[in-house]
């Protein structure tokens, strides 16, 4: 069972989040059929949005979406806040080399934008950006945490991914500084972050959320939520036809002209949903209804 975990350490404000998410990205990696670089970096993406959605309320959901000028264009992944995840890669046969010994995610992505869109129950969604720093995730999270939200956050992400193309490791860590933590705490924390061994290796060993958290930041810990994680899509047929219902009057007559049934698959969980002519027409007789009334 994937989990994430959420505590606070005794004595210091520091919220921190510890995940484990292998079984999550491992189905992400079938659905999409990723290739191992892509693997790496869409599971970074998918391991941050829940991460990030452990600081939302009932009901909202974050967005994280990269978009650079490399080989893999674009990478997606959408967490609420009971940490349901899904997402979209637009390259998923993507595979470069290796760079120090680590799936080279950052020439992947390239250059580009980190979009983080929150839907939080308002009558618009929060929408922050900032450039890549390096295309490998968690630092640019860090630095949007910085920027856009003006919160000090450290953010460390790990996939492994085995010879086989299987997702073996996959998890992550943040911890946010809340006002009136100590100067000393800070200095110490960044001092121990230095010699932290890589999250996806921590994993491998065997390390849960609670000793991934314990093993960062070195101090006794209350943990105040825990949640399961799991890849989830609440796409159906009726939000299909609601789709088709926006496209208006004239698109759907086209349709209808071409004589065939529409085939739509979703981006998001490769689920694929006929349309039939019949269902077309019928849309039509609603929409003349609809206009006449």
């Amino acid at each position: 069972m994937d989990l994430l975990l959420k505590g606070m350490t005794k004595g210091e404000p520091l919220l921190v989040v510890g995940l484990v998410d292998t079984e999550t990205v491992e189905k992400a990696r079938i659905i999409h059929d990723t290739y191992p670089t892509v693997s790496a970096a869409f599971g970074r993406m998918i391991s941050g949005a829940i991460l990030l959605s452990s600081l939302l309320k009932e009901g909202q959901k974050v967005i994280l979406q990269v978009i650079g000028d490399g080989p893999l264009k674009e990478v997606v992944a959408e967490a609420d806040w009971l940490c349901r995840v899904r997402g979209y890669v637009k390259e998923p046969h993507i595979h470069l080399g290796l760079k120090d010994g680590k799936l080279d995610v950052g020439r992947a992505i390239g250059n580009g934008i980190l979009n983080v869109i929150k839907d939080l129950g308002l009558r618009e969604y929060y929408h922050g950006s900032v450039l890549l720093q390096t295309g490998e995730i968690a630092t640019d999270l860090a630095y949007y945490f910085k920027v856009s939200e003006q919160i000090p956050a450290t953010v460390s992400l790990g996939v492994y991914v085995d010879t086989d193309n299987s997702v073996k490791a996959s998890g992550g860590f943040m911890i946010h500084a809340l006002p009136g933590v100590s100067e000393e705490t800070i200095e110490y924390l960044e001092e121990r972050l230095k010699g932290l061994r890589t999250v996806s290796s921590m994993i491998l060993n065997g390390l849960g959320p609670k000793e991934i958290m314990e093993e960062a930041v070195g101090l006794p810990l209350d943990i105040i939520d825990r949640k399961e994680v799991f890849y989830y899509c609440p796409c159906n047929k009726d939000r299909v036809m609601d789709t088709i219902v926006a496209l208006g009057k004239k698109d759907i007559e086209e349709l209808v002209e071409k004589g065939e049934t529409v085939n739509v698959m979703c981006r998001f969980c490769k689920t694929g949903y006929a349309v039939s002519q019949e269902e077309l027409l019928s849309i039509l007789k609603a929409i003349d209804r609809q206009s006449e009334g």
